[in-house]
């Protein structure tokens, strides 16, 4: 893992000495320091399937642009730098308690994008970031760093390939990372980001709408009678999503993004905080309903 980072920052040193000809400039959006994204989530009640607890929870999602890509950086290199938080209240009942219900995230992600001549991407970041609730903190920071390509294969298909190294989400710290964005007519749009899988049909030039599969939950260092350990859900949602483009003639883009369906398999467990992270407690979850809507103003 050391080592990886090592590499990833050698990188971005390299990255940043070879463009020393170029004068760096660096700029806020023309918002200001005004979030840029903003998403609530909730899953409601589920009841464990052969045990005797229930778990529910509600996440609230800020982005706050900390520098303009498109006027910060030199030469072909972009800057991006940002203030990502998010509130998980969890609640829950039985046999699974925690010291406390509130479980915050707060990162800022740097990121240097590279756009090719051929239309590819390179992009390399890294981003310090702490995961607790309130009685852990101490043990919930953390810096993860990614180096991802984009390769543009031609012009309805679009490829990610990369690696993250974070700790908190793997036994061994790294994780690959690919994604996609697939477009086989005009009307629908496949695309694969992160934990969530879409396939959009565009019902007219401001709204699409489709069946999505994502990802959702969390890790976090909680304060237990143990000491201080990890603490990680896991959901398999499956729904329907769509996003509506309100944005006038000239302007960046001004999305609502809504999402409604049911957790098909949910996790929660603990974990030891030493390597190999040994999982006890493990609870299993029934289906539950999952509900989001959101505002995107990023770039």
């Amino acid at each position: 893992m050391k080592k990886t980072l090592s590499i990833l920052a050698l990188s971005l040193a390299t990255t940043a000495m070879g463009a020393e000809s170029v004068p760096f400039h660096y700029d806020l959006p023309d918002s200001g320091l005004l979030p840029s994204y903003a998403e609530i989530t909730a899953v409601t009640r589920m009841g464990e399937r052969h045990g005797g607890s229930d778990l529910s929870m509600q996440t609230y999602s800020l982005t706050v642009p900390l520098s303009d890509p498109r006027k910060s950086g030199w030469d072909d290199y972009m800057l991006n730098v940002q203030f990502d938080a998010k509130l998980t209240d969890i609640n829950t009942g039985g046999i699974l308690d925690l010291e406390h219900d509130e479980l915050v995230s707060v990162s800022v992600p740097v990121t240097i994008v590279r756009k090719m001549p051929t239309g590819n991407r390179l992009t390399m970041g890294m981003a310090p970031e702490i995961a607790s609730d309130s009685g852990a903190i101490d043990h919930g920071l953390e810096l993860t760093a990614y180096g991802l390509y984009t390769v543009k294969h031609n012009e309805s298909f679009t490829y990610t390939l990369g690696v993250a190294v974070a700790p908190r989400f793997s036994d061994y710290g790294i994780i690959p990372v690919f994604g996609f964005e697939w477009r086989p007519s005009d009307d629908w749009l496949i695309r694969m980001k992160g934990y969530r899988l879409d396939a959009l049909y565009q019902v007219s030039d401001t709204f699409c709408v489709g069946p999505f599969m994502a990802g959702h939950g969390g890790t976090w260092s909680v304060e237990t009678p143990r000491g201080d350990r990890q603490f990680r859900v896991r959901s398999l949602v499956l729904g329907i999503g769509g996003e509506y483009n309100f944005a006038e003639p000239g302007q960046t883009k001004r999305i609502i993004t809504f999402a409604v369906g049911s957790t098909v398999a949910t996790t929660a467990q603990f974990q030891e905080r030493s390597a190999g992270k040994h999982e006890y407690e493990t609870h299993h979850y029934k289906p539950g309903l999952f509900i989001s809507a959101g505002l995107d103003f990023r770039f």
